[in-house]
C-alpha cells in the first residue's frame, strides 16, 4: 500500500520538521530538552498518520502557554508513592511532558514490580495516546494510557454534550512485525478527525455527529455532538477510562465539570501503566506468540472490497516507514497555521509552498 500526497498536501522532511517545533516551543520558554522532547512524540505522531494530533495541535498548545493557561516551566512531583505505583502533580505542564515522566516512572516500576501505574493531574492534553503507550515498547513492556476529556459525546439515548470522549491506547510488543497498537478514543471519532475532514471539504459517515438542533449531519461544519462508539458499548468505555484519569488521579469526573473549577481541578487528568512481559512469561515466547498470531490475521481471506486484513497500528507503521524516508504529507492549511505562528514568533520556516 503507497501512502501519497493528495493535491492539498505539502511535502516536508521530518527531522526538519522536529528542529522547527522544538524551536516554536523554546520561542515560548519551554527549556530545550522538553521542547524536543514534545516536538519528538509530535511528529512520530504526524508520521504515523495522525495529523489531527501531531503537529496540527502545536499551535494551540503555544497560545495556551502564552495566555498562562500552560506552564512551560513545570515543576512536577511525585505526591504519591509506592512499589508499583505513584501519583504525579502536572503544575499545568504541557501533557506530553507530564505524561512522559509519569510513563518513564511506570516503566521504572515495572522492572522491578512487574507493573507500574501512574496518574497524573492538573495537566494538559498529550496529543495522541499511543505515543505515551509506544515507550514501554523498547522494554519489552506491554503499554497502556488514558486521558479525561471535555464534554463532548452524547451518552447512549442521550442526545447533548455529557460525557468525554476519552481517548485510550494499547501498545503491544512483537518480535520481528511492528507492534499491535490500538489507539481510539470512545465517541466515534476523535473531534480531531472531524476537523481533518473538514480542512479536506469530506464529509461525514453515517452516525458520527449530532447538529445543534440534536439532528444527525454528515457536514462536519455542523457537528456539535459526538456519538458513542457502538452506542453503549463506546458509552460504556468512556465512564471506564475517565474512572480511571479523572476520580483516580483526584481530577474529578467528567460530567460533574461545571462552571468554575479551583486550579487543581483544571486540566487533563492522565493514566497509564507498563506490564514488564517478563514477570509473567519469558519475552522471546510472548513476542513469538504475538508474531504469529500477525502472521495468522495478514494469512486470513479478505472480504470483497478489502485487498487484505491488517492488524491494529499496522497501517500506522506503513505510513511510518514511507514518510520517514519520502516526507510527511500535511495539508497546506495545516502548515500555514504553522507558519503564521512562526512569523509571530520570529522563527524562519523551512518548506516552500
Amino acid at each position: 500500500m503507497n501512502f501519497d500526497p493528495t493535491d492539498q498536501d505539502i511535502v516536508v522532511n521530518a527531522d526538519e520538521l522536529r528542529e522547527f517545533a522544538s524551536q516554536l516551543y523554546q520561542e515560548v520558554g519551554v527549556p530545550k530538552t522538553d521542547a524536543n522532547a514534545v516536538a519528538h512524540l509530535q511528529v512520530e505522531t504526524d508520521l504515523r498518520g495522525i495529523h489531527s494530533h501531531g503537529t496540527r495541535a502545536l499551535p494551540g498548545y503555544v497560545r495556551g502557554i502564552l495566555a498562562g493557561n500552560i506552564n512551560p516551566t513545570p515543576n512536577l512531583e511525585i505526591t504519591r508513592d509506592g512499589p508499583a505505583f505513584a501519583r504525579v502533580y502536572g503544575d499545568r505542564a504541557l501533557g506530553h511532558v507530564a505524561g512522559k515522566f509519569s510513563m518513564e516512572l511506570a516503566i521504572e516500576k515495572a522492572k522491578t514490580a512487574g507493573i507500574g501505574a501512574v496518574g497524573a493531574y492538573t495537566t494538559n492534553h498529550f496529543g495522541a495516546a499511543s505515543c505515551l503507550a509506544m515507550l514501554p515498547l523498547e522494554h519489552g513492556m506491554i503499554g497502556f494510557s488514558t486521558s479525561t476529556s471535555s464534554r463532548g459525546v452524547a451518552p447512549y439515548g442521550g442526545k447533548t454534550r455529557v460525557v468525554g470522549n476519552n481517548p485510550f491506547a494499547y501498545a503491544v510488543p512483537a518480535k520481528t512485525e511492528p507492534p499491535i497498537v490500538l489507539d481510539m478514543a470512545c465517541g466515534v471519532s476523535a473531534w480531531g478527525r472531524i476537523g481533518t475532514m473538514r480542512l479536506y471539504g469530506k464529509k461525514l459517515e453515517p452516525g458520527w455527529v449530532l447538529d445543534e438542533d440534536g439532528k444527525e449531519t454528515d457536514d462536519p461544519n455542523k457537528a456539535r455532538v459526538l456519538l458513542p462508539l457502538g452506542g453503549p458499548k463506546g458509552y460504556a468505555l468512556a465512564l471506564a477510562m475517565d474512572a480511571l484519569s479523572g476520580p483516580l488521579t483526584g481530577m474529578g469526573a467528567t460530567v460533574n465539570k461545571k462552571g468554575d473549577l479551583p486550579l487543581d481541578k483544571q486540566g487533563s487528568g492522565l493514566f497509564f501503566y507498563a506490564l514488564n512481559i517478563e514477570s509473567f512469561v519469558p519475552l522471546d515466547e510472548f513476542t513469538e506468540e504475538i508474531d504469529r498470531e500477525i502472521h495468522e490475521l495478514r494469512s486470513s481471506p479478505p472480504a470483497d472490497g478489502f485487498d487484505r486484513v491488517y492488524f491494529p497500528g499496522e497501517l500506522e507503521a506503513m505510513k511510518q516507514e514511507q514518510w520517514s524516508a519520502d516526507g510527511i504529507p500535511l495539508h497546506r492549511d495545516h502548515l500555514k497555521g504553522l507558519a503564521d505562528l512562526a512569523t509571530e514568533l520570529g522563527v524562519p520556516v523551512f518548506w516552500q509552498g
